[in-house]
């Protein structure tokens, strides 16, 4: 959809980075830049936190940090039930500090407020990760009620050919 909002997680960050670099995908990294300069590709501040030693997402990431979002108080206290019921999601991963329950929660809140609003066409927020599995961001999203997306999938939803 054309109005869908992207949650984004730092592993379909690092698939991006790793599966579609910059200097052979140049009009695919735009396309997620104007994404991002339209507000409809997000990101928890913590999701940064997992990304900024990056050599190549940490630049970029500072060159787009409108994307990073800092968390409501709601919003915490979601990502907190989240972790309650998913402990395997607040586990520290191999990039640093556990986003996952922060990704989940800033989805739900995002898809929520989308959902209520008066738009004619009404918009979702999808969770966009390469995580797979019940006790994983998919898992969580679908407790939640949230749709949960690969990168290819968005690229597909957003009608992107290369």
């Amino acid at each position: 959809m054309a109005d869908d909002v992207y949650c984004i997680d730092a592993s379909s960050l690092i698939k991006l980075r790793q599966d579609f670099r910059r200097s052979v995908f140049p009009t695919l990294w735009d396309k997620v830049e104007k994404l991002i300069q339209g507000g409809r590709l997000v990101a928890a501040n913590e999701v940064l936190e997992e990304i900024k030693k990056d050599d190549v997402l940490g630049p970029w990431a500072k060159k787009n940090k409108k994307m990073f979002r800092k968390l409501d108080q709601k919003q915490v206290e979601l990502a907190a039930e989240v972790a309650g019921k998913f402990r395997e999601l607040a586990k520290p991963g191999r990039f640093g500090p556990a986003a996952d329950t922060f990704v989940v929660a800033l989805g739900s809140a995002q898809d929520q407020a989308l959902s209520g609003s008066l738009l004619s066409s009404p918009s979702r927020c999808l969770v966009v990760t390469e995580e797979r599995g019940p006790n994983k961001i998919p898992g969580a999203c679908k407790h939640y009620g949230v749709i949960c997306v690969s990168l290819v999938d968005v690229f597909e939803r957003e009608g992107w050919k290369f």
